[in-house]
């Protein structure tokens, strides 16, 4: 069991934004939303990392009316747990509560740690309606729409931004497209140590180019 695995980063999919304070000032809207990990996605990282024998939740009320999730993790033959807690939310107050628990103590165990190293989130917002965009509302019951924020490489799995790569190189004609798009992922690839990684992958797809010639 490599226990270091809980720490790695996820796959945007696995990540909810939600908003933690917003307004409007000056006629101008904005919006500042934290990131956090889904209870899905940590569950499945569990079972990857430990199996699915090997850990186990539980759940209990807080001495301040919220819940309490202690997450276990058999190791070397003995259980070892880590907790955290949360308040009951305002909406589906008991389920948010065990939700925000759950996430709390996959944190103890450095799942999703890195999200707290995000920088302040603020986001685009609008007063208008924006495709694609999330809409919520102002304390004084005005409504904005603002933008999902896309995370910084360092905080996404090798493996998404070599796909990303991959996703364009399949789709280039010549080696020069394929030249444009290596040197586009080259640093972002370099600086995250999976530069070497990048140059196999775009030998590959610049094999399959000279072979359909």
């Amino acid at each position: 069991m490599e226990l270091a695995k809980l720490d790695a980063p996820f796959h945007p999919k696995d990540i909810e934004w939600r908003v933690q304070q917003c307004g409007i000032s000056n006629n101008k809207p904005w919006c500042m939303v934290l990131a956090y990990v889904t209870n899905r996605a940590i569950q499945q990282r569990l079972d990857e990392v430990c199996g699915k024998e090997n850990w186990q939740n539980d759940y209990h009320p807080a001495p301040d009316g919220g819940v309490m999730c202690s997450i276990k993790i058999k190791i070397n033959g003995e259980w070892i747990t880590k907790k955290d807690g949360a308040e009951n939310t305002q909406i589906e107050a008991v389920k948010g509560g065990i939700s925000g628990a759950m996430k709390r103590a996959g944190v103890q165990w450095g799942i999703g740690r890195y999200l707290y190293d995000l920088e302040e989130g603020f986001t685009k917002t609008s007063l208008e309606k924006v495709d694609g965009w999330n809409r919520t509302k102002t304390k004084d019951g005005a409504y904005i729409w603002w933008e999902t924020p896309t995370l910084p490489d360092w905080a996404l799995p090798s493996e998404y931004i070599l796909s990303l790569f991959s996703s364009e190189a399949s789709s280039c004609k010549s080696e020069d497209e394929l030249r444009t798009v290596y040197a586009k992922y080259y640093k972002r690839c370099d600086v995250l140590g999976i530069g070497d990684r990048l140059k196999s992958l775009s030998d590959r797809y610049k094999h399959k180019l000279e072979s359909k010639q």
